[in-house]
């Protein structure tokens, strides 16, 4: 039989394993930057963009020496989607983080904390803001297939009102680009084309 002082020295030697392990955790943890840092690495982001405007694929085999470096340093195959590449690509020029997996569209939805929207499951696009990814789910996949970044939102009806779409920057996307082929594009997305919605700038 386990006599009372005994036990009570496991007992505080359990609190003191368990408050360190605590604090550990605590001081591995990062802390969440403000709203205002968050929305300055958004217009980064953006601004990123813009330079990358030009990218266009070579053969439309989703092949560019760009992509292919992209594809080489995330060990994907070459001539891959690489919509989730470029994302990467955006978030490792300004330090920021990428999920693992990050050539995965799908990848960028997965994190509880970041991914504050999912349709019909949680959260609202209310909280959309410049610079958070947004996802696209293609049924012929059964899974999310596209990732964009939100540039701008589009009010096509009177101030006050919710947004009725966005702008989105998105690599690997031939819409809208005609002879040119797949690249990196600027395209008006309707809110009822999203599917999920994360933030990714902290």
């Amino acid at each position: 039989m386990i006599s009372r002082q005994v036990f009570t020295r496991l007992g505080w030697l359990l609190f003191v394993v368990l408050l360190l392990l605590g604090l550990r955790q605590y001081t591995h943890a990062q802390p969440v930057p403000s709203r205002a840092i968050q929305a300055r690495y958004g217009a980064q982001l953006v601004a990123w963009t813009r330079t990358q405007l030009y990218l266009r694929e070579l053969t439309g085999n989703n092949d560019a020496p760009e992509i292919d470096a992209w594809a080489r340093a995330n060990g994907v195959a070459l001539r891959s989607s690489w919509c989730g590449l470029y994302q990467w690509k955006a978030n490792k020029v300004l330090g920021l983080p990428t999920p693992r997996g990050a050539a995965g569209s799908y990848n960028w939805a997965l994190d509880p904390v970041r991914t504050y929207y999912l349709r019909n499951r949680r959260g609202t696009l209310d909280s959309l803001k410049v610079g958070h990814r947004v996802m696209f789910y293609y049924s012929n996949l059964g899974r999310i297939g596209h990732i964009g970044l939100a540039v701008a939102a589009s009010r096509k009806v009177r101030a006050g009102r919710p947004a009725r779409g966005f702008i989105i920057n998105a690599g690997n996307t031939g819409r809208g680009g005609g002879r040119n082929g797949a690249g990196v594009y600027d395209l008006f997305y309707a809110s009822s084309d999203i599917y999920a919605a994360a933030n990714w700038n902290y």
